[in-house]
């Protein structure tokens, strides 16, 4: 039995189905919910769950991704801590707190293995030492284990997925040069092999997000399509016992007509036979006691 939890950052929930969801061809999700995402839909089905959770964490303000990643991978409500929703990488002030709440080391605690199947830059923490780079809530929480970050060798193994899904992007940008690029579909698969090398294994996809802000000339259609390739191949990898967790960490990319983030509650999505125990999740700070809980059960 593993779990994945695919982070998909900036995607939101309006109460109604509304472009860009409407507007995109999305056909394995749709088939696999029989709707279009929005806030109002619940399913609450023994190996598919689905509904709005909230990533507003009690603070006012619009959510962001520092204190929403910190939330999401240590199980505590970063915004309420720190007072404040803290934007792009963690506070300075909570790092030590990571280190202390980690789930990977919570993973590891289980007696579970945890693979991180996002790729990073090569020599990624020389680079956040020499500050060229800022460290993510994940990287600090795979630092207290040891864990290992996938760079340009594990992509070109068919080992790690980029950010970006397929890779064009940061090809344009340098950061994968004279690399090829992977369809959606493929990254999937590479995500569904990534299953049978640990107990847990973690993804993050930053497409949305940049596209929301016009980071990216990238439509927010397209954006959905290949986020829905990509969980359709992945998906169709599963075992019986395996999990799959889609979460994000506030709005952005469906609220078309701005650039900045949104207070609308985010999609949790649990494919696999234990589904129904997401069903006490109502906030973001309680995906990592959700992960827990998944790889608690006994095979």
């Amino acid at each position: 039995m593993s779990v994945i939890v695919c982070f998909i950052d900036g995607v939101g929930l309006l109460p109604t189905p509304a472009p860009p969801w409407t507007t995109a061809h999305l056909p394995s999700l749709t088939s696999l919910l029989g709707a279009v995402p929005h806030s109002n839909l619940l399913i609450d089905q023994p190996n598919l769950y689905f509904r709005a959770i909230d990533a507003t964490l009690g603070v006012e303000g619009l959510p962001q991704s520092g204190t929403g990643h910190t939330s999401l991978w240590t199980g505590v409500n970063a915004s309420a801590l720190l007072g404040r929703h803290y934007p792009a990488y963690p506070a300075p002030s909570q790092r030590p707190m990571i280190a202390e709440q980690s789930l990977f080391a919570k993973v590891q605690q289980l007696g579970r293995t945890s693979l991180i199947a996002t790729v990073h830059r090569d020599n990624y923490w020389d680079l956040v030492a020499k500050r060229e780079q800022r460290a993510t809530a994940a990287a600090f929480a795979a630092q207290v284990v040891d864990l290992a970050l996938p760079a340009t060798p594990e992509w070109r193994n068919g080992q790690a997925v980029t950010w970006d899904i397929t890779g064009a992007y940061l090809q344009q940008w340098g950061a994968l040069a004279g690399l090829p690029t992977i369809s959606a579909h493929e990254a999937g698969l590479r995500l569904g092999r990534a299953l049978r090398l640990a107990d847990f294994v973690h993804y993050e996809c930053y497409l949305p997000d940049f596209v929301g802000h016009r980071r990216i000339a990238e439509t927010p259609e397209r954006t959905l399509e290949l986020i829905d390739s990509m969980l359709g191949a992945l998906i169709s990898q599963m075992q019986t016992n395996d999990s799959l967790i889609v979460v994000s960490d506030h709005g952005n990319l469906e609220m078309i007509e701005h650039t900045s983030h949104s207070r609308n509650p985010v999609p949790l999505l649990v494919v696999g036979a234990n589904a129904q125990r997401a069903a006490k999740v109502e906030d973001i700070s309680q995906i990592t006691p959700l992960i827990l809980d998944l790889l608690s059960i006994e095979i």
